[in-house]
Parts: C-alpha cells; sequence; structure tokens
C-alpha cells in the first residue's frame, strides 16, 4: 500500500511539472501585416506567431520612389524601417501616404503668436493637386518623397514645407523674408478611407 502511494505521489509530480512547463512557456502573439498596393518589403501581408518579448524588423519602400510610405503599428505612426517588440497582438498596415482631405493647421510665427485653421487638399493623385483653407485662401501643394511644399497664390511668399507622412516643418512668408513652424493634424483620421 505504501509502495503504490508512492507510486501515485510520484506520478502526480511528474504530471504537474509536465503540464506547469507548457503554462511556464512564453506565450505567443498574433502580428497581422498588411502591406498595401505600391508598397514593397517585409514581412509580407499575412498573420504571423510570434513569443512574447520577441523583436521583429521590418522594412517597406514605395515601387514608385516619388511616393512615401506611411507605417501604421496598432493605428500609431512609425518609421518605415524598424522593429518592433510584441507583447500583445499587433496590426500593422504598410501603404503609401495620401495627403488628401482635410487637415487642421497650427502655425507659429517667430514671437510664437498662433494661429489655426483648416485646409483641404485636392488633387487627382498622392503627389500634386490644390488646396484651399478656411480662411478664404488657397494654392497648390507638391507632394514628393519624403515632403510636402504647399505654395499660397493669394499670399504673396507664403510657402509651407514640411516632412511627410509627419506633416510637421516651416513656414515662410513676405517672400522668405518671416518664417515660423507648423503641424498639421488629420481632421478624418478616424474615418475609413486613412485606416
Amino acid at each position: 500500500m505504501k509502495r503504490q502511494i508512492g507510486t501515485v505521489l510520484v506520478l502526480c509530480v511528474l504530471l504537474l511539472s509536465l503540464a506547469g512547463c507548457k503554462y511556464l512557456k512564453n506565450p505567443e502573439y498574433e502580428l497581422a501585416v498588411s502591406v498595401e498596393a505600391g508598397v514593397t518589403g517585409t514581412p509580407t501581408s499575412g498573420i504571423y506567431a510570434h513569443t512574447d518579448l520577441e523583436e521583429v524588423a521590418y522594412k517597406y519602400a514605395p515601387e514608385n520612389s516619388q511616393h512615401t510610405v506611411e507605417v501604421l503599428i496598432d493605428d500609431g505612426a512609425a518609421n518605415p524601417e524598424s522593429s518592433l517588440i510584441i507583447y500583445h497582438d499587433t496590426v500593422l498596415v504598410a501603404r503609401l501616404f495620401d495627403p488628401r482631405g482635410p487637415w487642421s493647421i497650427t502655425a507659429l510665427d517667430a514671437n510664437s503668436n498662433a494661429s489655426k485653421f483648416t485646409v483641404m487638399l485636392y488633387g487627382g493623385d498622392r503627389l500634386s493637386g490644390t488646396f484651399s483653407d478656411n480662411r478664404g485662401h488657397g494654392g497648390t501643394w507638391l507632394a514628393g518623397p519624403g515632403s510636402i511644399v504647399m505654395l499660397y497664390g493669394d499670399l504673396a511668399g507664403h510657402k509651407f514645407v514640411a516632412p511627410i507622412p509627419a506633416m510637421k516643418g516651416d513656414w515662410t512668408w513676405d517672400n522668405g523674408t518671416s518664417q515660423g513652424t507648423w503641424s498639421a493634424i488629420r481632421i478624418d483620421a478616424g474615418s475609413f478611407r486613412w485606416r
């Protein structure tokens, strides 16, 4: 009888230790990757399993060098080439940056005086078009690899320049004799078009 109890205890200890190993293993999380048309890079579109705290490198570039890639990780902006640490289910989207649409702009002059207005960028493609603001002014915009320029047509010398997709940069007016900084936030960021 004592021998059977000893055997049962040994079996219980072995089973518990085997079961415990399963629970001590690092948990796995999903990385869902969506690479949209016009973008190349790795990892490619798909769903990948990664262990907790695993580092995953990624790198994306536009097929057309005139475009700019925008990477979103869980809806937050990220660099087009970097790595991320997996600690929960994660969504990565790599797409071409499209500046068209409404933006809320805050412009600061050299004395830190702020002006706020909204701008709507129009265009037949992601690289150029026209814009108008809620103050009644407008002009043309041009986006190239990594930057955007907005040039007012009716406000002589007013030019806004920024890296994209950050949309934070410098502006000049009075034909470049005055300067300041500006930043823009997409107004329709929560809409389906931009997700």
